[in-house]
């Protein structure tokens, strides 16, 4: 594991809040669009036998929406007044983000809270090490609490598992210079979030995995 994160070298802040308004409306952009798309269709009387059906895609875009927004209040922002989170509240935000694509999530947890920084650091971990899994596999989350310091690792198994070059740029708290600011951002901003708590994060990558480390004060 490496020595405390150093937080002192960093994009300024107005720029990663712009990097990170960006990727959030990128987001919602899409389930939102289909929402609107079905609704023009559901009015156009050419597609009147399709009622069921679109109706059916504007509730599904719609919940996709709102699972969305539930997850980046909280990976993203300040989320409630709540100083912190259960287990199981993080686990269900966790597991929403994988609902819609391949890998799936091994929830091990051994702790029973997080605060904020911690649930910041456990779902943009958890989503991170999905994204390294295109073509499907399992990712294992634990988290566990030794000597006055939360662990938590995400284990990525699958065929052809691997970090983006930006995502791996993210992690190690380096500047993008080349590539997509979209793919740099989360990784980037779970290594400031990380260092902010005087934390340790650590990436071990191989040809059938990659692991990320991370320990944070309790």
């Amino acid at each position: 594991m490496t020595d405390p994160l150093d937080a002192s070298d960093r994009v300024i802040p107005s720029q990663l809040a712009s990097h990170l308004a960006a990727k959030l409306c990128h987001d919602v952009a899409s389930p939102a669009g289909a929402m609107i798309n079905g609704l023009e269709m559901m009015r156009d009387p050419d597609h009147a036998d399709m009622r069921d059906e679109l109706s059916e895609m504007v509730e599904a875009s719609a919940r996709k929406l709102l699972s969305m927004v539930h997850f980046d209040r909280v990976a993203f922002g300040a989320a409630t007044s709540s100083e912190s989170f259960s287990a199981e509240e993080i686990e269900t935000l966790a597991q929403s983000a994988f609902v819609e694509i391949r890998p799936s999530l091994d929830w091990r947890c051994q702790v029973q809270r997080f605060n904020k920084p911690q649930a910041r650091a456990v779902l943009n971990l958890a989503q991170i090490a999905g994204g390294a899994l295109a073509t499907g596999g399992t990712v294992t989350l634990e988290a566990t609490a030794q000597d006055g310091r939360l662990r938590l690792k995400a284990n990525a198994t699958g065929p052809r598992v691997r970090l983006k070059n930006e995502v791996s740029t993210g992690l190690s708290g380096a500047t993008l210079t080349d590539g997509m600011a979209g793919q740099w951002i989360q990784s980037y901003w779970l290594h400031t979030t990380v260092a902010e708590a005087g934390g340790t994060l650590a990436v071990d990558m191989a040809e059938d995995h990659v692991e990320i480390s991370i320990l944070m004060p309790l």
